[in-house]
């Protein structure tokens, strides 16, 4: 038994020695792999549960899908747009016929940036808003600021308007100046409308053919010196035109009244003088030419108290008229022809003194323009314009040579 016991204990020793004794791993070696059970694999998703997942997905996607068709319709709503015209200009030096080595006045070549135009207008179904600024290399000036409220009920064919807006007279002064034909608008216009635009109220409306719009405004205009962005005074001027448009014909009538105050030469203080116009408009558009269509638009108005370099002609009654017609050849050209005549003092004759012609007197020009689009963003013009100031009856003042020639290249988006 003793025997037995020692060879076993002997046996034990011998194992403990020999773990002991076993090698261990060097540092950074890779482990030996555990040989324990790997756990085992999740159980799969029933199909209700991925159902539910799914459907989960889906109700998200739509969700986006409707933020994403909001975005996209606020967006188009939303509409930018502007123009620029940038444009060289050529005007005649003024010699005395009599003595061509005499010059009287000077002409002019240059390089100008007329109009650079940034608008935004967001339409909603209730009502528009509508900003507009002019950004030239001399300054940014507002033209248009428009909240428009559309009257309930009318599917917006009747609307009322406040803040700065075109001034509804005529056609012309209210027709964008990126489809105007020539390059800038009549003498007898800028006389009469000079920038366009005024601040006050405009109610808006059309029934079939039938177009009216009429409103209360300062009656300043944009750039009258002293004033501009304010009233001269607490007089308000009533302004409004009555016309119809059957697309091949349009045309209309209006009228303004209205006072304001201010000095004239013998004046000790501020008098009320009417600013009052009456106007005519007539447009017809033709097909009878086989190279294109036929447009021929005129216009008259006569009044009081108009505006001269931006300065009101207090009391002074004035009238013009001009007409053109324009031609389309093909489907990227245009010629057109005007004819404009302004009297800035009704009745009054020709006037000169010291050989020169009187500032008041009447002044007509012809217009030649050729037109070329290139697509619908750019359109190239031409204009010359013959210029003939009225003169005394064998009097020595002379018709100046101040013929103008104008090359504008306009960009729009």
């Amino acid at each position: 038994m003793k025997n037995v016991l020692v060879a076993l204990m002997t046996l034990a020793s011998s194992a403990a020695l020999a773990q002991a004794a076993e090698p261990q791993p060097a540092t950074g070696a890779t482990p030996a792999a555990e040989t324990s059970e790997a756990p085992a694999a999740p159980a799969a998703p029933s199909v209700e549960e991925r159902l539910t997942t799914t459907e989960g997905k889906v109700a998200a996607l739509e969700e986006q899908n409707i933020e994403t068709k909001n975005d996209l319709g606020i967006l188009k709503k939303l509409k930018f747009s502007g123009y620029i015209q940038a444009r060289y200009q050529y005007q005649q030096t003024d010699y005395d016929e009599a003595a061509p080595e005499l010059k009287l006045t000077d002409g002019f070549s240059r390089f100008t940036v007329r109009r650079g135009r940034i608008k935004a207008a967001y339409t909603g179904d209730t009502g528009l808003a509508m900003i507009q600024v002019d950004i030239i290399p001399t300054a940014v000036q507002l033209r248009d600021a428009e909240a428009t409220l559309f009257i309930p009920g009318t599917k917006q064919n009747l609307s009322i308007t406040l803040g700065q807006m075109k001034v509804p007279f005529n056609f012309e002064g209210p027709f964008s100046s990126s489809e105007r034909e020539f390059p800038e608008r009549s003498r007898m216009t800028g006389a009469f409308l000079p920038g366009e635009r005024d601040r006050g109220v405009r109610l808006n409306g059309k029934y079939g053919a039938l177009r009216a719009a009429a409103g209360v405004f300062d009656g300043n205009a944009m750039n009258n010196v002293g004033f501009v962005g304010t009233d001269n005074d607490k007089e308000k001027d009533v302004i409004g035109r009555l016309g119809f448009d059957l697309k091949w014909i349009s045309g209309g009538m209006s009228g303004w009244k209205g006072l304001t105050l201010g000095k004239r030469n013998g004046d000790t203080t501020r008098k009320a003088y009417p600013r009052t116009r009456l106007g005519a408009d007539l447009q017809v558009y033709l097909d009878l030419v086989p190279v294109g269509g036929t447009a021929f638009k005129a216009e008259y108005a006569t009044g009081k108290t108009y505006q001269r370099n931006n300065v009101e002609q207090l009391g002074l009654p004035a009238s013009g008229w001009w007409a053109q017609i324009a031609q389309n050849i093909g489907v990227s050209d245009e010629a057109v022809v005007r004819y404009e005549y302004f009297d800035y003092e009704n009745g009054r004759p020709a006037q000169e003194s010291g050989s020169k012609l009187g500032a008041n007197n009447a002044i007509g020009t012809l217009g030649l323009a050729y037109i070329h689009y290139f697509g619908e963003t750019v359109k190239l013009t031409a204009a010359y314009e013959l210029n003939k100031t009225e003169t005394v009856k064998d009097g020595t003042a002379e018709d100046p040579t101040d013929n103008l020639f104008t090359l504008q290249l306009q960009a729009r988006y």
